[in-house]
C-alpha cells in the first residue's frame, strides 16, 4: 500500500517588489521550517507593482548572509489571479499589498491579511515599511520585525495545525488522570 502524500498549503508573501521584504520574510520562514522538519508548507513570494526576474537587492542578501541564508537565486514573481487561488493564506506587509490582492481576485478575502496583524506582533504598527534605497540599518530594521513575525507565525495554527495542539491537549489530560491514579 502506498502511503499518501500529504498536501503541502502554500503560503504567499506579498510586497511591492518583490526583491527585499517577501523574499526576506520567505527564506527565514523556509529556514525557520527546515529547523522543525516541517515539510507540509509551500512558501511562495510576489510582487504587486513588479516584473519578473529582478534579483534580490544587494542589502537583502546581505542581511539573510548574517543569519545563514542564501538569496542569490531569488527573482521577482508579479502577482497573478493563479498565485492567488493556490494559496491558502496570503500575507502583505502594508494595506496596499492587500488591497491589491482583494482588487485582483475578490475570493482571495477571508485569507488575505497584514503580515503582522496576522501575527498579533504589533497592531499600533502593523504594516512593515518598505526599505528600498534606505540604509543598510533600516534593513536591518525591517528585517528584526519580519524575523519577530516569522517566529510568531510557526506557531500559528496554520503552520502547526489543529492536530498539534489536539495531541498535546490529550498527552496533558493522560498524565493528569495517571497522577490521580
Amino acid at each position: 500500500m502506498e502511503k499518501k502524500k500529504k498536501k503541502k498549503k502554500m503560503l504567499l508573501f506579498l510586497c511591492t517588489g518583490n526583491t527585499c521584504r517577501s523574499p526576506m520574510a520567505a527564506a527565514f520562514l523556509e529556514q525557520l521550517l527546515e529547523e522543525k522538519k516541517i515539510k507540509n508548507i509551500d512558501v511562495k513570494t510576489a510582487g504587486v507593482m513588479t516584473v519578473d526576474g529582478l534579483l534580490a537587492t544587494p542589502e537583502s542578501i546581505q542581511i539573510m548572509d548574517a543569519v545563514g541564508v542564501d538569496l542569490r537565486k531569488h527573482r521577482s514573481r508579479k502577482l497573478t489571479p493563479e498565485l492567488l487561488k493556490k494559496a491558502e493564506l496570503i500575507l502583505g506587509m502594508t494595506p496596499f499589498h492587500v488591497q491589491s490582492a482583494l482588487r485582483m481576485l475578490a475570493s482571495a478575502k477571508g485569507k488575505t491579511f497584514l503580515f503582522k496583524e496576522y501575527t498579533g506582533s504589533d497592531a499600533k504598527h502593523a504594516q512593515i515599511s518598505d526599505p528600498m534605497g534606505c540604509t543598510l540599518e533600516v534593513y536591518k530594521r525591517v528585517f528584526n520585525e519580519i524575523k519577530s513575525s516569522c517566529n510568531k507565525l510557526l506557531k500559528s495554527e496554520f503552520i502547526m495545525g489543529k492536530k498539534k495542539s489536539t495531541q498535546k491537549e490529550t498527552k496533558g489530560k493522560k498524565t493528569k488522570t495517571r497522577q490521580n491514579s
